[in-house]
């Protein structure tokens, strides 16, 4: 009996921390959770985002571009106000797959992916959405995660404003 009393104190316990974390991860970072948060609010704001591939100086890169004739490498500066609720959609009219995340600051092997704002790999001619809610005032970044992709320019800078 001293066991199973045992075994259910120390349940409460890690439950009792996984809930500490969560509070204190939601306070210090003020950013909705992908799923079940900014997913099941209202955009305000819709940002089509294509990707591919481009050549720059005769040698290959790869970008983003408010049109599929407008890719550059890095992507174009994005803009939003703070508590925008804002819905990205991506399309990859390059030749490879590419994907979307937004970041604490671009890093091509280890990127600090805000709040798990990440969408698959993207393959050629397909599209895929993700709902952010910019809830901070600050600079943030968005790139590709797929390896080597960042190195090669396929990156930009987001600005949230009051």
């Amino acid at each position: 009996m001293a066991d199973s009393i045992k075994k259910v104190l120390l349940l409460l316990m890690v439950v009792g921390i996984v809930i500490n974390i969560s509070i204190i991860s939601f306070l210090l970072f003020d950013l909705q959770p992908r799923l079940g948060g900014a997913a099941a609010l209202e955009p305000t704001v819709e940002v089509i985002l294509y990707a591919g591939e481009l050549e720059v100086d005769g040698g290959l890169a790869y970008g983003f571009g408010l049109s599929p004739d407008e890719i550059s490498s890095p992507g174009p500066d994005l803009e939003f106000k703070q508590g925008d609720v804002v819905r990205f959609i991506i399309r990859n009219v390059g030749e490879i797959p590419h994907n979307f995340a937004i970041v604490r600051a671009v890093d091509p092997l280890n990127p600090d992916i805000v709040d798990d704002y990440q969408t698959p790999n993207i393959n050629s001619n397909e599209e895929i959405a993700i709902v952010v809610q910019f809830n901070q005032v600050g600079e943030l970044q968005y790139q590709c995660t797929v390896p080597g992709h960042s190195d090669l320019g396929m990156w930009g800078n987001i600005t949230i404003s009051p």
